[in-house]
């Protein structure tokens, strides 16, 4: 693979700083609901960075899940096909629960991923945390409740993203060529 040529968007230090202002926000909302736990969801791959510091950074009881679900693959856009093919949870009927992913752009995985939820489990609430959301790409009408940046059509890595499976564990984000 040829190097890339990145330019950084948001450091270390603003994304760390955006995260703990979300926890902050999720912790808040759910103590008004007088919440005791939230089930967190996390979207493998691409949001295990994310959901590790945003559930470091909140004070309430979490009990932490993955999914894998994607409709990317390894291409830089959507493909418009939903690949499922880690959607094992356990009995979350009524429960809070938070989806949280890297990023929402075409709505398709996080629209599905919410359907299926509701139909499984009937939880008592159900809402989306993602770090970055780029409106500009929204093909199905889904809105984050809680969103660490607004991006504009531009392919991002770092930070969990990925390009072909490479750049996710730098510490940034980054807009690549």
């Amino acid at each position: 693979m040829k190097p890339r040529k990145l330019k950084v968007l948001y450091s270390k230090n603003q994304i760390q700083k955006r995260t703990k202002i979300l926890a902050g926000k999720i912790d808040n909302d759910y103590k008004k609901k007088k919440s005791k736990m939230l089930v967190v969801v996390s979207v493998l791959k691409g949001a295990f960075i994310f959901t590790a510091d945003l559930i470091r950074e909140m004070k309430m009881p979490v009990q932490l899940e993955f999914v894998r679900i994607s409709s990317y693959g390894s291409a830089k856009v959507s493909s418009g096909k939903i690949d499922a093919p880690l959607l094992l949870l356990p009995n979350l009927t009524g429960k809070d629960i938070l989806i949280v992913e890297d990023i929402v752009d075409s709505g398709r995985t996080i629209s599905f991923l919410k359907e299926y939820i509701r139909g499984q489990f009937k939880p008592k609430n159900l809402k989306v945390a993602c770090l970055l959301n780029k409106q500009t790409r929204r093909e199905v009408d889904v809105k984050p409740d809680y969103v660490g940046f607004e991006v504009k059509d531009q392919f991002l890595i770092g930070y969990g993203l990925d390009s072909a499976e490479q750049y996710r564990n730098l510490p940034y984000l980054a807009i690549s060529d």
